[in-house]
């Protein structure tokens, strides 16, 4: 259920809405599911010494990967407005991201191996937030943080409307 119009300022005007395409977003659970699965039901099979166990939990894990990413489309929801992008987002509750356009400092699309087959996009959005990600024994390293627009259908027609509203909104300040 699209709960954005709810948090929305008396004058915001939306400009974009939208949400990731299914067939793109569930590949990629399967894909992901697929490979927890294998890696879980190997150490599994090797532990337990019992293939039957390792692909019941294998094919547990698929299923709940499927049914949990699922419940997150249907709560998924993108809009642009006059201000800002909203990302709305979550399984159980409700979770929105809002991104002001003076936050924004870098704007950009990424076309991967499903947005090709799919013919969908995802919008990355650089706030300048770093994330410490750990790399196992050696430690953590940092990289940026990105906001994203999943699996949209005309990510460059989105990334464009984002980008002219930049403009607009750092003309107004100047």
């Amino acid at each position: 259920m699209n709960e954005i119009p709810q948090i929305l300022e008396p004058k915001e005007k939306v400009i974009y809405y939208g949400k990731p395409e299914y067939a793109p977003y569930i590949v990629a659970a399967i894909f992901g599911s697929l490979i927890v699965a294998v890696i879980i039901g190997i150490f599994i099979g090797a532990y337990l010494k019992s293939i039957m166990w390792a692909i019941v939990v294998g094919i547990i894990i698929i299923i709940l990967g499927i049914i949990l990413r699922n419940m997150a489309y249907t709560r998924t929801h993108y809009a642009i407005t006059n201000k800002r992008a909203i990302i709305q987002s979550g399984i159980i509750g409700r979770d929105f991201k809002s991104i002001d356009y003076d936050k924004m400092q870098n704007v950009s699309v990424d076309v991967g191996i499903l947005g090709v087959i799919f013919k969908v996009g995802s919008i990355k959005i650089f706030t300048g937030e770093i994330e410490t990600v750990s790399t196992g024994r050696h430690g953590s390293r940092m990289q940026p943080k990105y906001d994203r627009f999943t699996y949209i259908t005309s990510p460059y027609e989105v990334l464009k409307k984002i980008q002219t509203n930049l403009s607009t909104r750092k003309e107004e300040l100047a």
